[in-house]
């Protein structure tokens, strides 16, 4: 699903299933971002269109080369020299990289998969598991614990969708593209009880497209959303915070 995306830093804008119970539980707790010490929490890097559509036959039906600076930038950039971060996808977006790209330098691949012949964690920087919450369990165990910093959920379809819904979710990086483009392939929208906005670039043409990055932040309530300074998300990319100076943030008041 994400072939085009992965090749290519500008201006920013049965799967883990979750039970209503469940995200009562995690709403209620001190903080927010708090995870099951057995499991890694992680954030989502997507691309969608105004009805939501992230792709068609397996690719993105779009150029934008900023985006795809973007999505690299993000899921390359770590605390220190000496961490990396982990990417996760399903078997079908693994195999829609072209050969020379994969697996995606500077990163550990995830790749999602339930077959017994699955040969693609012969590669180095590339290990398989059978689903997003035993993907999350083998990040949270040595030496992965250590060893990786951030954990990036980027397609596809389906992944998607089951990872934002999941409690461990603690943002979702979007890329809103203003346009109408025929895409066979959806994700939900945002949840706003759920999740706010927590900064926003300025909006990025090319190719006739108009396009801006935005993040979103996991929140227990609405009055949260009135607590949303720089430094009670560390969690999030450091390339927000080098950049944070270039971006809006709307909600960030004394």
């Amino acid at each position: 699903m994400f072939s085009s995306r992965i090749v290519n830093k500008h201006n920013f804008n049965g799967v883990l299933s979750t039970s209503s119970r469940v995200f009562r539980e995690y709403s209620i707790m001190k903080d927010c971002n708090m995870h099951p010490d057995s499991q890694r929490t992680y954030q989502v890097v997507v691309a969608a269109t105004r009805d939501m559509g992230i792709g068609k036959n397996g690719n993105l039906p779009w150029k934008l080369p900023s985006d795809l600076k973007f999505f690299k930038e993000i899921t390359t950039s770590t605390s220190g020299p000496t961490k990396k971060n982990a990417v996760i996808m399903g078997r079908k977006t693994w195999d829609s990289i072209p050969l020379q790209y994969r697996p995606l330098s500077g990163r550990l691949n995830v790749v999602l998969t339930r077959s017994t012949t699955c040969n693609v964690a012969t590669s180095e920087n590339v290990v398989t598991c059978g689903s997003i919450p035993s993907a999350l369990e083998l990040l949270a165990s040595s030496p992965y614990s250590s060893e990786i910093d951030k954990v990036f959920v980027i397609g596809g379809g389906q992944i998607l969708r089951e990872a934002m819904n999941g409690p461990g979710c603690e943002a979702i990086h979007m890329t809103e593209i203003d346009a109408n483009i025929d895409c066979d392939t959806f994700i939900p929208r945002v949840d706003l009880s759920f999740f706010r906005p927590w900064c926003s670039s300025l909006p990025v043409t090319e190719n006739d497209i108009s396009y801006r990055f935005v993040s979103y932040v996991r929140v227990c309530s609405s009055s949260d959303s009135n607590k949303l300074k720089l430094e009670n998300f560390a969690f999030l990319p450091k390339i927000i915070f080098d950049k944070h100076e270039e971006f809006m943030y709307p909600h960030q008041k004394d």
